[in-house]
């Protein structure tokens, strides 16, 4: 029950629990006999895990690693696939502002025709003819290539080219940030599916003991070693230790739900896990104020910030451009052709021939405040970017130095819980041997057990937390930590 213990813990397809050492061969090792919870539990476990819900397209692992799971996580978890997405948009912002500098290119073709009826007539002379009626029909057709091109207006073009640079930096930045959060996220979910592994191995364990300690008393109560209330109280910790074993199995199960969700499986889902805890390592080797000065230079959530900050900047720039006068250049060529009947539509080389060129210079003098408010907005926009960026720094500095500390006091209660465990298992073993030869009482031996059992469970707990505070440390830094 040492919770150092490295290498596989999974779930054989035979029922039987497999650990394994690094560097060394996997041995599998048959645990005592079971109650029936356990022997339940067990035929749904064996089956691997079954997630309700009707199959899905989705191809996944049996056996899911912790690189796997990441690798599935940045395919199909949606928060992070909404990031990408919205980072590539902004691929056509740039595109769109990039254009502002181009001119514009535009071309018609038209074909129109015409038919009037007056009931008066007219004489050759402009002279009403009562009771006559004259219908006149016309057509034409026009085809024209106009473009125009804004030469100054006020920076406002080259400003727009930066924001939207500047944006597309901030959601590139974003989907790092979102990559390394969904990164941590999917590993506390794996190394909770992990405990909760460890922990049905330490409660099956327990079980046995409790089992074995109560064939004991039943020997001792049949050569009148022991009385009715020892055996009864043997039998009652039995049962309570199946229903520990039954909540850890639960437990399990719920782990595994919330991992299939951090990595974003639909419907049904069945694989196993394989991993274990990373290794402990000594925060010692760390060097605190390295990483406190990398977290602030490459931090992809302070980036993103930083450019966030740039883009209000020159929206500001931007929005100020417009009390600038505007101006442009504008031409154009065009063809028509125009005759009385219907003999002019469909012509499509008209004989008549227009150009036209143009220089055109524009000054907002009043426009009922719109650009005051325009720049006062963006002015606003720009200080709430700016104190945000600060109140990244300072949030990112915060907890990178309370990540720290988390990570050495915990390192600091795992080595402390491994060995209250390791002293509990002696403490057992030797009151066992003195119960069986009547030399302890059934009370010490269950007072004993229990306490080593929350030692058993105290390790586990540490190990995890200590395992939680350096996926929170590497959350933060963006990049693995351990030497």
């Amino acid at each position: 029950m040492n919770s150092q213990r490295a290498g596989r813990c999974g779930l054989r397809g035979s029922g039987k629990w497999e650990k394994g050492k690094e560097g060394q061969g996997t041995g599998k090792r048959e645990r005592g006999r079971v109650a029936s919870v356990w022997d339940v539990g067990a035929a749904v476990l064996v089956a691997a895990v079954v997630l309700a819900g009707p199959a899905i397209a989705q191809e996944v692992p049996t056996r899911l690693t912790l690189d796997d799971a990441l690798r599935l996580g940045r395919e199909w978890n949606p928060q992070y696939r909404q990031a990408v997405v919205q980072a590539d948009a902004t691929g056509a912002d740039v595109r769109a502002a990039t254009g502002a500098f181009f001119p514009d290119l535009r071309a018609s073709l038209g074909f129109n025709g015409s038919r009037s009826t007056t009931s008066v007539g007219e004489d050759d002379f402009g002279g009403a003819i009562l009771g006559q009626s004259r219908t006149i029909e016309s057509s034409g057709s026009s085809q024209g290539l106009n473009s125009s091109i804004t030469l100054f207006n006020g920076l406002q073009n080259f400003y727009g080219l930066k924001s939207s640079k500047a944006n597309s930096e901030a959601a590139r930045y974003g989907v790092d940030s979102e990559a390394v959060t969904l990164e941590a996220q999917i590993k506390r979910q794996f190394y909770q599916v992990v405990a909760a592994l460890r922990s049905i191995e330490i409660e099956q364990e327990i079980l046995r003991i409790r089992q074995e300690d109560l064939l004991t008393t039943e020997r001792l109560f049949r050569v009148a070693a022991r009385d009715q209330s020892d055996l009864l109280g043997g039998q009652a910790t039995v049962a309570s230790q199946e229903q520990q074993v039954a909540r850890a199995l639960g437990d399990y199960r719920k782990a595994l739900l919330l991992l299939a969700e951090a990595i974003g499986f639909d419907d049904a889902v069945e694989f196993e896990i394989d991993g274990d805890f990373p290794n402990a390592f000594d925060p010692a080797l760390l060097d605190a104020e390295t990483l406190v000065d990398y977290v602030l230079r490459q931090n992809p959530a302070l980036l993103q910030a930083t450019f966030n900050a740039a883009r209000a900047d020159y929206d500001a720039s931007r929005a100020r451009g417009a009390r600038w006068p505007t101006l442009s250049l504008s031409g154009g060529f065009t063809r028509s052709a125009s005759e009385q009947g219907y003999g002019g539509l469909w012509n499509f080389n008209p004989e008549n021939q227009y150009w036209q060129a143009g220089l055109n210079l524009s000054w907002p003098i009043f426009n009922r405040f719109s650009t005051s408010n325009s720049i006062a907005q963006a002015a606003a926009n720009q200080d709430v970017q700016h104190e945000q960026l600060r109140q990244t720094r300072l949030r990112l500095e915060r907890e990178i130095r309370s990540a720290l500390i988390d990570v050495d006091n915990t390192h600091e209660q795992l080595l402390l819980a491994e060995r209250s465990a390791e002293l509990g298992l002696q403490r057992v073993a030797m009151t066992r041997e003195q119960y069986q030869l009547g030399m302890a009482s059934f009370f010490e031996l269950q007072q004993v057990v229990a306490q080593s059992t929350n030692d058993a469970r105290g390790a586990l707990n540490a190990r995890l937390a200590y395992t939680n505070a350096v996926v929170e440390l590497e959350r933060l830094v963006g990049r693995p930590v351990r030497p």
